[in-house]
């Protein structure tokens, strides 16, 4: 006759009766153990992904933090802020705190610079991690889905930093937001309809701020955080590609487990993306809106220079001819131009 007893495990730590009591009551030791398991190739083509992902986490943090201020509105109202040149001056609400974050919010500036240079951050790493995938043939079979969800996600990355640098409603979101209306029109048929639905009426109108507001820190990041978490929920299941070499074979990875030694390089990395990002955020100051002034669609201003990411559809609106009526001329400029409705168009005159 034999008896059994059973043993349960009594960890003695209080760190360890805490995650005993939550791993014997959803059960996640099995997923930790195979993800701590999972091998990370250890090549430096790879971590463009992670400093992308990094720039990603900054991005939600600071971004949390001027969602706090921000005004989304377009609202006229008369600025009397700390910045003494535009006080007195007719501006958005949006415009005024974006003043009021950098100039009387304590570590606004700060903030909204760290969120800028985190956004060329992150759109920068996503397109030289795709480039290396590309040019490495790692979007082949069977990581053609996961290849198309990269695509998608840099889509995302580009929609979200123009809708975030529209926000500010200054000179240079003004004429960013300009372009996207004359692009929209330029489509045949359903452009206008399409800019009317999009502005809430003619350019500029008083809805886009708000509907750029909800899109840039509610409907883009939660796609951007979907599409992430499909990400890497495939690179675990297809294991990741890695370059030729001793041991390497289509049916193995050659490198590090997640726990613990990658976990602690990709932690220390982190904190290195943060540190550079830093740096350049309390040192170089970029989209100083208080040196563009408010919008106002009515006077000719110069075109807007965007951000990098913009430039394959804005070069095409500035390399084509100038449509109407040139200003003092009382004659049309060439119109043999792919875009019906340019860009670049001048008013009539």
């Amino acid at each position: 006759m034999s008896s059994t007893t059973d043993y349960e495990y009594q960890p003695r730590t209080r760190t360890g009766r805490i995650a005993n009591f939550v791993d014997t009551r959803a059960g996640v030791s099995p997923m930790v153990k195979e993800f701590g398991r999972k091998i990370f190739p250890d090549h430096w083509t790879f971590m463009f992904g992670e400093v992308a992902l990094y720039s990603f986490v900054i991005l939600l943090l600071s971004g949390t933090f001027l969602a706090f201020w921000f005004d989304p509105t377009m609202t006229s109202l008369e600025y009397h802020g700390s910045y003494v040149p535009m006080q007195g001056v007719e501006m958005s609400g949006a415009y005024a705190s974006t003043l009021n974050i950098s100039f009387d919010i304590r570590g606004g500036l700060f903030l909204r610079q760290l969120h800028h240079w985190s956004a060329l951050m992150f759109v920068m790493a996503l397109s030289v991690h795709m480039l290396r995938v590309f040019f490495t043939g790692a979007f082949r079979r069977p990581r053609e889905l996961n290849w198309v969800v990269g695509c998608v996600l840099f889509l995302l990355a580009i929609v979200a930093g123009f809708s975030g640098y529209s926000l500010p409603d200054d000179v240079l979101s003004g004429n960013g937001l300009r372009i996207a209306d004359a692009m929209l029109k330029a489509i045949p048929v359903v452009g206008t309809y399409m800019s009317m639905f999009m502005f809430g009426g003619e350019f500029p109108g008083l809805a886009i701020i708000g509907r750029m507001y909800i899109a840039h820190v509610l409907i883009i990041p939660a796609l951007i955080l979907m599409m992430i978490v499909v990400h890497l929920f495939m690179v675990v299941v297809h294991k990741h590609t890695q370059y030729p070499g001793p041991g390497r074979t289509e049916n193995n990875v050659v490198g590090f487990p997640v726990g613990p030694v990658y976990a602690a390089k990709a932690g220390g990395f982190f904190f290195i993306v943060f540190g550079i990002l830093s740096t350049l955020a309390a040192t170089t100051t970029i989209n100083a809106v208080w040196n563009y002034g408010p919008y106002d669609p009515s006077p000719v201003q110069a075109g807007s220079q965007p951000d990098f990411y913009m430039g394959f559809p804005d070069a095409p609106c500035a390399s084509c001819p100038v449509l109407g009526p040139s200003p003092g001329s009382g004659r049309s400029s060439d119109s043999n131009s792919p875009w019906p409705s340019c860009c670049r168009c001048s008013p009539s005159v």
